[in-house]
């Protein structure tokens, strides 16, 4: 499928007990579950009860964690309630984050997908509805991105930019990263409480969601693995510096665009500075693109 084209794919988004969706993520049921076997990478979909569904990654945002390995962030559930607020459903009936014995809930909604990433989850970007024929190859133009929660979420503050190599064509990316900046210029969501430049860390306490540091959430989990392999709490010699220098597959490669069309091939622990207890995070990771592993 050519850069920008995705296919439309019609269906369900669902919630079901014990499961637990966030702000960038959630279950979904196809009405043609075949129409993902015709896009890249594919992968076959889980089956619960004989029912087959995909866990969607949704494209391009990275929402503050509710329950990554058991360890929270701030706003974590603010993120998921402006989902639930934007697919009109009443978020104070959803008081919890993991879904209670008995729960069922679905809603039709539709995905431009392009293809899977390497956990086997649709990319996707999300409508409420879009009245085009299910299959359907569609070029993602500015207006009908504007009907995505994708940039919803951002506009509206909910969402960090989870930006990927080879994920998007340049105008949509262009405006996701125009929308991120006006909304952390006008402090919406997010940019109330976003401490990613430089925070404190000694536990993990000091970035959940009881007066903890919300920090870009691809550097909460790095800090929340680092912390395990460390004991718990950071020391001279077990910190995240020394946790991405001995765990390879966590020290994320990114690519810089430079002025001129040049791009910059770079590693997390290249921009993450941490003395003492101190992290200081040196490029905006909401501009970079992330290579997929």
């Amino acid at each position: 499928m050519s850069l920008g084209f995705y296919k439309l794919i019609k269906g369900r988004l669902i919630v079901r007990q014990r499961q637990s969706p966030d702000g960038d993520s959630m279950r979904f049921i196809a009405n043609d579950m075949s129409l993902f076997e015709t896009l890249p990478r594919y992968s076959p979909p889980s089956i619960a009860g004989s029912i087959e569904s995909y866990q969607l990654r949704f494209q391009a945002i990275d929402t503050p964690e509710l329950h990554y390995g058991g360890a929270v962030q701030p706003h974590g559930r603010e993120s998921r309630d402006g989902l639930l607020s934007w697919l009109d459903v009443d978020p104070s009936a959803w008081d919890w984050e993991i879904a209670p014995a008995g729960f069922e809930w679905e809603t039709e909604a539709a995905i431009l997908c392009d293809g899977f990433e390497g956990h086997g989850r649709p990319i996707a970007f999300v409508l409420r509805d879009w009245d085009v024929a299910d299959g359907t190859d569609i070029k993602l133009t500015q207006s009908l991105l504007e009907k995505t929660y994708n940039l919803h979420s951002v506009t509206a503050g909910l969402a960090y930019l989870g930006l990927y190599s080879g994920g998007l064509s340049f105008e949509i990316q262009s405006e996701l990263i125009a929308a991120y900046k006006r909304a952390k210029a006008a402090h919406r969501g997010i940019w109330q409480l976003d401490r990613t430049r430089q925070f404190t860390v000694n536990t993990l306490d000091d970035l959940g969601p009881n007066g903890g540091s919300l920090v870009y959430p691809k550097i909460f989990r790095r800090c929340v693995d680092a912390l395990r392999w460390a004991g718990g709490e950071f020391e001279p010699g077990r910190d995240v510096d020394d946790f991405l220098s001995e765990k390879f597959d966590e020290n994320d490669t990114f690519v810089v665009h430079a002025a001129h069309g040049g791009k910059l091939k770079s590693k997390l622990s290249n921009v993450l500075e941490q003395v003492n207890n101190q992290i200081k995070i040196q490029i905006d990771l909401n501009t970079v693109e992330f290579v997929s592993k």
